[in-house]
Order: structure tokens, then sequence, then C-alpha cells
């Protein structure tokens, strides 16, 4: 037997494997999920032009070449009532099935494309691309000339060869710009298209990235193989252990998966192994592992695992292999959420059953459940990679490692059963000291939650007391210029100044005009604050926008003309004439009164104002623009066009002519009736107002 130092010694070495192993786990898998190892944000490609003229290599490393690449779409199988041309721009990496046309169609998964990238970069003499798993087959060419190629892209599935692993193409540079022209064809896989990065950098960076990627697989399929071969020895051994069996089966099947895909290793080594043979294997690999998983936890916890689990994952396994094996690799790969489901289930019926089996306290249970955990979260990971939502990588082949580590120590302390007791009572203090950690940190948060809240408070109440005080400053200097006119004109005819008949007569008319001004000031700061505090109720009517178009055109029409104003109102598109919106008509006047008259002042003798009518598919609306040709805002202006008391020319003040709050009054009433307003600069001079509302579909809930 073996001393008690002796177990205490094997038990402290047991635990630094475990922790190293763990550990670089952890950092392999990191690993994987970089491209680079610099931290400098790279810059991504718009419309197909990617500017690196800013980009050193040497300082900032290789970066991804993402972004809006030119695409061409040049034709598919599946849809006929697709065009069989259709130029845009595609997102890199992004698949053909996640992309949306111009008139609301996804593009075919299955086709083939045109892909284009400029690159402006420094003068360098060699430069290499590393070229991702594009699938399924394509040509590259760099400046014109072909550097590298998978299988055949042809036009339909006759004349593509699929083939799918990773380039490396190192071509000598043509001044300070890269031509990338991309051919890919798919008609073999579920997904088309370019699911990971394309990689730019010296040739020596490249080289180093590709051999990083290939000793990392390398390194992980070398484990995974001896832990296998290990585990059949011991089955060997002691043949009544069949969950060393099983767990040799998964350790194998998940190598084969991983030489499967990536780096393509086995494609590599194998002479004739091809990517129809590749994805075969992949995804019997990946259904064989999931029920060699499930059997070996079924072995090593029979009570906790139910044995018709056991039989139904068993059915399940041979019926997706036999699937795989029968059917052509675009049907299988299309149905990948159901080998996904399969293991999925597997995985939540492990994690129930381990989790009650570490609420019984049977031994190891507590790795394995950090295990099953593991693989689970890798599980969606891959889910969600694979369904283009995510752009990560491919990480089950890690989570299954990382299970396999787990399960591998278990089976090692499966003998040391004497000291179960000191480790359990070792993970309760450890528990209890996480779960004080953990208060400490949540009462810390919410300390810090706190005095931000306050601190939020206070910059709200300072942002609003300024807000108060320029608000009264605007209006006492509104109302103080008037008045300081009125009272000049009155002591001027109280002390005789004017005394001219005609002269009194014009100064009590330039009177009148100032306290109409002021009246008309005071009733805008009584409807702006009406309007904001909510207590206006609309006076509704629908309205069709013929009819509403008909209004404008006459009330406007004849006084601009007369200004020698070219006034034009019109529908963009005939068809739209009958649709209806619910509208207060008093109040829109108003909206259109001051947009009229304020692109009136600012547009010359020979000039044009457009109202134009339009539909507004994408919110189901219309937009209501009113366009002008005069000098346009200023662009520092713009931000602040709708705040009160903001005016274009802040030397003028009350000489323009407005209070300032005229666009307050116009945003407030827009946004009553559910509607937006912006302002943009037109080119090359004026400006446009643009407006949306809501269609008024049933009539029921067009009014009130």
């Amino acid at each position: 037997m073996v001393s008690r130092n002796g177990m205490m010694r094997l038990k402290k070495l047991g635990r630094l494997l475990f922790s190293m192993t763990a550990l670089l786990a952890l950092v392999w898998t990191l690993t994987g999920c970089m491209t680079t190892g610099e931290s400098t944000e790279p810059p991504e490609a718009k419309q197909g032009f990617l500017d690196l003229s800013d980009w050193d290599w040497e300082r900032d490393g290789p970066l991804p070449l993402n972004g809006e690449w030119e695409f061409e779409w040049l034709g598919s199988e599946e849809s006929l009532d697709f065009p069989d041309k259709l130029a845009t721009t595609m997102q890199v990496p992004g698949i053909w099935g996640s992309a949306v046309t111009g008139d609301g169609k996804k593009l075919p998964n299955r086709g083939h494309a045109f892909y284009r990238l400029h690159i402006q970069h420094q003068p360098a003499e060699r430069l290499a691309i590393r070229v991702p798993n594009i699938m399924t087959a394509y040509e590259l060419l760099v400046n014109g000339k072909l550097h590298a190629s998978r299988g055949v892209a042809g036009h339909d599935s006759e004349s593509t060869t699929p083939y799918q692993i990773p380039a490396t193409v190192v071509y000598n540079t043509i001044g300070n710009s890269t031509e990338l022209e991309l051919h890919v064809s798919n008609f073999d896989h579920r997904r088309g298209g370019i699911r990971t990065p394309f990689i730019l950098g010296e040739n020596d960076q490249i080289q180093e990235l590709g051999f990083n990627y290939e000793a990392q697989e390398m390194i992980v399929f070398g484990c995974l193989i001896m832990i296998g071969i290990y585990h059949i020895g011991l089955f060997a051994l002691r043949r009544q252990e069949l969950a060393n069996l099983l767990f040799a089966l998964l350790c194998l099947f998940v190598a084969l998966r991983m030489g499967s895909i990536g780096e393509g290793m086995l494609v590599h080594w194998i002479p004739g192994f091809t990517w129809t043979l590749a994805i075969r294997f992949e995804y019997i690999a990946f259904a064989i592992s999931g029920w060699a998983g499930y059997g070996y936890f079924y072995r090593m916890y029979p009570q906790e695992v139910n044995r018709i689990g056991y039989r139904l994952a068993s059915w399940g396994a041979l019926a997706l292999v036999l699937f795989t094996v029968a059917t052509p690799t675009y049907v299988f790969s299309s149905c990948l959420i159901a080998y996904q489901f399969f293991v999925l289930a597997l995985g939540f019926s492990a994690f129930i059953s381990i989790l009650l089996a570490g609420i019984r306290r049977r031994e190891g249970a507590k790795l394995a459940l950090v295990g099953v955990t593991g693989l689970l979260i890798t599980i969606v990971n891959d889910m969600m990679f694979y369904s283009g939502s995510t752009q990560t990588i491919d990480l089950v082949p890690f989570g299954l490692l990382f299970l396999i580590l787990m399960n591998s120590f278990i089976i090692s302390f499966r003998f040391s059963q004497t000291y179960e007791r000191v480790e359990q009572m070792s993970e309760e203090l450890k528990d209890w000291n996480n779960s004080l950690e953990l208060k400490i940190a949540e009462r810390t948060e919410e300390l810090q939650h706190s005095y931000a809240t306050v601190e939020n408070a206070k910059s709200e109440l300072e942002r609003m007391e300024h807000a108060r005080r320029q608000l009264v400053s605007n209006i006492s200097h509104d109302l103080r210029t008037p008045i300081t006119l009125l009272q000049g004109y009155l002591e001027a005819l109280r002390d005789h100044v004017i005394s001219d008949e005609e002269q009194r007569n014009a100064t009590i008319r330039l009177m009148l005009t100032k306290v109409e001004g002021l009246n008309s000031l005071i009733q805008d700061l009584f409807e702006i604050s009406v309007l904001e505090a909510g207590k206006v109720e609309l006076v509704q009517e629908r309205l069709a926008l013929a009819h509403w178009r008909e209004m404008l055109q006459e009330q406007y029409g004849m006084e601009l003309e007369q200004r020698g104003i070219r006034f034009v109102c019109s529908l963009e598109d005939p068809a739209i004439a009958s649709i209806k919106v619910s509208i207060d008509v008093h109040r829109m006047n108003r909206v259109f009164e001051n947009l009229v008259y304020n692109a009136t002042r600012y547009t010359s003798k020979g000039g044009s104002i457009e109202i134009l009518f339009a539909a507004d598919v994408e919110n189901n609306g219309v937009k209501l623009s009113v366009s002008d040709s005069g000098e346009g805002i200023n662009p520092e202006d713009l931000p602040y066009i709708f705040d009160r008391f903001y005016k274009k020319d802040k030397s003028r003040h009350s000489q323009s002519g407005g209070s300032g709050l005229g666009l307050a009054i116009v945003k407030e009433i827009v946004e009553l009736h559910r509607g937006t307003i912006r302002v943009y600069n037109r080119s090359p001079r004026g400006s446009t107002f643009e407006i949306t509302l809501p269609l008024c579909l049933d009539e029921t809930k067009c009014t009130g």
C-alpha cells in the first residue's frame, strides 16, 4: 500500500499538473481567437477601398482585410427569380445568406460571385496574404496575376470542384498599391462566402502567423491522439472498464474532426483526401464524439445517466452517420443544426446527470461538470459562428479538449478516494471565500453605482440650471430690445421731437410693428411651453397626400411666384396620391409656415423652394421635405438648429424678424404626430428639412 505522505505528494502533483494543463488549454484557446498580436485598431475597407497609407508593417504588424469589398453576384442554381448580375458591396468576413440586396431579397448560399479590393499601402518589396478557408472553391488574383486557387471555381455545380484549406500568398508589390480579385464558387456547402478574415502583412509576419496556427493545431491534435492511445492501453489491460474505451473513442474522433477542418492536416498528409471526404469525416466525427462522450459518462455515473437516454443517443449517432454517408455534402451540411442539436441535447442531458452526481457527491463529478460546461459554451459559440451571427472561430475542438482533460484527471484521481473528504473541505472553504469576495464585490459595485447616479443627477441639475439661465437671458434680450425702442419712440413723441404728422404716423406704425413682434414672441413662448408640457390635444383628421399637396400649393404658390421664387409642390410617385395620414391641419400649417418662410428669408430672387411628398417604405410612413436653393446652413449650426432661441446669425437677434422659437415649435408639433424631423445641406447649395410621419392604415387608430 502507498503511504499517507506518498499519497499526499501524489495528490499535490496531480493538482499541479491539472492547473498547468488547464492554463495551457486556456492560453491556446485565446491564441486561436486572435488574428494578430498588435493592439492597434486596424482600418476597414469602405466601398472596396482600403487605405493603409499610415499603417507601418514593422510597428503595427499584420492586419485583417475587413470591411466592404466590391461584390458582384454572378449567378445561382437555387433562385431563378434572382438577377444573374448584381453589383454592390459585401462585408468581409460575411456569408452570402446573411446579405440583403437593395430590393430586400437575400442572396442564396449556392452560386458564384466576384470580390475586388483596392489597397493603398506604404511601399514594400514583398507582402504576403493569409487566405482563410473560403467556401468552397476560389481563384485569387493579385494585381491581375493568379496567385492562389483551391479547387475549381466554376459557374455551376457541374464545373465546380470544392476544396478548402488555408493558403499563404507571397507577392512582389507594384508601387504602393495592391488590387485583390477573388472569384468564389459554392455549390456544395450550406454556407457560401468568406467566413473568416484575410490577413495582410510582410512575408515573415504571415509565415510566422501560419506557423503558429499549424503548431497550435498540431499540439492539440497530438495531445488528443496520445490521450486516446493511452486509454486504449488502459482498456486492453482492464477489459471490464468500458469507460476507458469510450473515452479513447472520444479523443480519437475529436482528433479526426480537428484534422479534417482548420489547417486541414489530413488533407495535406493523406493523398486523395478530398474536401468531400474531409467534410464527411468532420460531421461523422462530430456525431460519434458526442455519443462517445455521453457513453463515457453513462459508464462513469450509471445511477444518474439514464440507460434509455444512452440507447437513444446510440441510435441518434447511427442515424446521423448513415445520413452523412448517404446524402450529398450540401444536404447534410444544410442540416448542421440537427448535429448541433444532437450534441447539445446530449451535453445538457449529461450536465443535468453530472449535476445530480455532484449533489450526491460522486467521485470526480465536479471536474466533469466543469468540462461539460466548457463544452456547452463552445457548442453554443459554434452554432452562432456557423449560422453567421458571430465572427469568432470554431471552438468545439477546444471545448472537447478541455472536457477530455477534465475527464483524464477524473480517471487518474479515481484511486485517491481516501482523501476525498479533505478535498471536499478545501473546496467548501474556497466556495465560502469566493462567496465572500463576490458579496464584497457586489456591495462595492452598488456603492459605485449609487455614486455614479448622484454624479449624473448633479450633472443633470447643472445642465438644467445652465439652460434656465440661458433661457432667461435670451428672453430678456429679445424683450428688452423692442421695449427700449418703444420707450425711445414714446419719449420722442412726448417731448415733441417728432412734430411732423407724417413722421408721427410712421413712428406709430413702427411702434405697432414692435408690439406685434412682442405679441408674437409671447405667443411663441406660450405655445412651446404648452407643447413641451404635453398639454396639447391634437384635432386630427385623415388627409390624403394629394389633397394636402393641393392645399400647400394653393397656400404658397402665388405668393412665392410674386416674390420671384419658383415654387414646386409635388408627389415623388403618383401611386402615393391616395395614401392618407392623420394630422392636425391647423398645427401642420404652422409647421410649413415656419419652414417655407424661413426658406424664403434665405432664398434670393430667382431661386426655388420645393416641397416633395415621398413614401418611406423602411419605416412604413411618408417623408415630406422642404428644400431651398439658398445659402445653406453652417455645418456647425446643424446640431443646434432646433434649439430654443438658437439663430443662425447670432448678431441679428430680434432684428431678423424671428423669435428663435419657430423651429423648436416645429419639432414639438412633428413629434406630437409621432414623427421625426431632420435637416441637412444639399449639394451644391441650399438646405432640406425632412419630416417623417407614420401612415394611416387603420381609421380607428389614426385619430384621437
